[in-house]
């Protein structure tokens, strides 16, 4: 008990009050858990199938179910009980979890029955994400809800840190039966701490009424929402460019740079991935905090543009190896400048009955300019260089940091105080949140 209290109160999770410490630790515990089940489940169809084309298009399948359940599913959180749905999510991780590790402990292969378990896992994934966002305002009063959303990256930038590590010792040492079966202990874990959850009162005090719409009306109003609301709409252009240069960085170029440019092994790509992440840990628990006194939310944002951007510039001026990784660390706390500050806002100037659809619609967008932006690259690098393809992603989000201040209300909204924030979004655009069923707006 001691121990949890110490890392709580090192997180500031342990002025926000123990629902939200439950939360988080189950979304912590939930992502490393995901981490050895992704570098497991690799493992083990690359061992049975001796092809990376079979295990591509398993992942491709997942991730599409993932990105897909967001805008699909999004309304869920809004029409029912969030956290109910995020414990029959929780509970669904269990049940394919579990039925991963006995396939792998009998040791039968079978990519279809493998995929269609990987996939399912993708739908829970993609349904409660937008929850761990939209579900914060029931947890904590309004005036801790950045508070919240700032431990709600620290815990992430932990298990980004220890996930990877801790997956591959578990494959290594112990085999892909153990990394399984920390995931199942993970999501029993999880799915205890929701169903704790469901005892506390304030669970509803967040949740407005919505009326009885067809499934198809929901999603359709979760894209209309985000249009109307342009403030959000451009944002959620802004991390569609983000994410089109960023993912295919990480995921095509950082390794190439770090294998045909600069001649090193295959470890410093984990330095570099470990720096961005102890970037959005240093932004989370400390640089945010601090350049809250000194800047308001517009300029810290855009700060982060320009700190994401310059990552991904100076990295393809070819610095020495031993400064590279401290513009990794930039990047990471850029992308925590911009992340944390915008879902603080989001979260709030949304109006209770909209806040899961914005959030998903929103995360959709940005996901998916993530394989398209990596087609993009892999037809350039045919015929352009490595290295001017970073500069060229890299300058094109640091214009961001720029544009940003164009965005209609962009700079009314984020130098709001959080207890003016609450539902702001249904004054400024009053058709946004308008019910088609009833014809009033919801609030």
């Amino acid at each position: 008990m001691s121990v949890k209290l110490s890392v709580s109160r090192w997180l500031g999770i342990d002025s926000l009050g123990p629902p939200l410490w439950h939360f988080q630790f189950s979304f912590f515990i939930l992502t490393v858990g995901g981490r050895c089940t992704q570098l497991a489940v690799a493992w083990w169809a690359l061992a049975a199938t001796h092809s990376a084309t079979v295990f591509s298009y398993m992942v491709a399948c997942a991730i599409a179910a993932e990105v897909l359940a967001k805008p699909l599913l999004g309304w869920v959180g809004d029409r029912h009980d969030k956290i109910r749905v995020l414990l029959i999510c929780n509970v669904v991780n269990v049940i394919g979890a579990f039925a991963l590790w006995l396939l792998a402990a009998i040791g039968w292969f079978q990519p279809v029955l493998v995929g269609a378990l990987m996939v399912v896992g993708s739908l829970a994934v993609g349904l409660r994400d937008p929850l761990q966002s939209s579900i914060i305002p029931a947890l904590v009063d309004k005036e801790r809800v950045a508070l919240a959303f700032r431990s709600k990256s620290i815990m992430s930038s932990l298990a980004l840190l220890i996930g990877p590590g801790l997956a591959g010792a578990l494959v290594s040492i112990w085999g892909v039966g153990t990394a399984l079966a920390l995931e199942v202990a993970a999501a029993t874990i999880a799915a205890a701490l929701a169903w704790k959850l469901l005892a506390i009162p304030q669970r509803f005090a967040n949740r407005s009424s919505v009326p009885h719409m067809g499934w198809l009306s929901m999603i359709v109003s979760g894209f209309k929402t985000v249009y109307r609301v342009r403030t959000e709409f451009f944002l959620a252009l802004l991390a569609m460019v983000v994410n089109f240069a960023l993912y295919p960085f990480f995921s095509i170029l950082v390794p190439l740079f770090v294998k045909n440019s600069l001649s090193m092994p295959a470890w410093y790509v984990g330095v570099l991935d470990a720096s961005f992440g102890l970037g959005i840990l240093f932004g989370s628990y400390l640089g945010i905090g601090w350049l809250s006194k000194w800047l308001p939310r517009d300029a810290s944002i855009a700060l982060g543009f320009a700190l994401l951007g310059g990552n991904l510039f100076v990295t393809g001026r070819l610095l020495p190896p031993w400064l590279i990784p401290a513009a990794f660390a930039a990047g990471g706390m850029g992308l925590m400048l911009i992340n944390v500050h915008a879902a603080t806002v989001r979260t709030l100037a949304t109006p209770a009955s909209h806040r899961n659809r914005m959030a998903a619609t929103v995360a959709f967008f940005s996901s998916a300019a993530s394989p398209v932006g990596s087609m993009t690259i892999g037809m350039l690098l045919g015929s352009f260089s490595l290295s001017g393809i970073m500069m060229v992603l890299g300058g094109m989000v640091c214009v961001l940091a720029m544009t940003v201040f164009f965005i209609p209300y962009f700079k009314q909204v984020m130098w709001m105080p959080d207890d003016r924030l609450d539902g702001v979004y249904a004054e400024i655009y009053p058709n946004a949140f308008e019910d088609p069923a009833q014809g009033r707006r919801k609030t």
